[in-house]
């Protein structure tokens, strides 16, 4: 299984910081959780693997947006599309990801 992280919508002035919100939303996905020492409950839940696409796709929103609250804030899911080839057995996770309007700098001094 592979996944490809698109982002969206962004303020590319702000060079700086959407490079480090791509870093930190890109590993925190490619990550599945349990395999990182310091903290277990980093990454991606793999439970939606063999499950209908449909079923899939729901499971692996709710798990990016829970760890985007949680691990990166500043960004949100806006769409998961899942890609399937039958014949070679390949799937492929596309998040594509946004700017969570909503968050405030000052946020993170709570």
């Amino acid at each position: 299984m592979k996944s490809i992280v698109k982002f969206v919508g962004f303020d590319y002035l702000s060079a700086g910081i959407v490079a480090e919100i791509k870093r930190n939303v890109t590993a925190l996905i490619e990550t599945p959780e349990g395999t990182c020492p310091g903290d277990r409950s980093y990454g991606i839940s793999q439970d939606f693997i063999g499950l209908p696409i449909n079923v899939a796709k729901n499971k692996a929103a709710l798990a990016v947006i829970d760890k985007l609250e949680l691990y990166e804030p500043r960004a949100e899911l806006r769409e998961v599309t899942i890609e399937g080839d039958p014949a070679n057995g390949t799937i492929i996770n596309y998040f594509l990801i946004g700017p969570n309007e909503e968050y405030e700098e000052d946020q993170e001094e709570e």
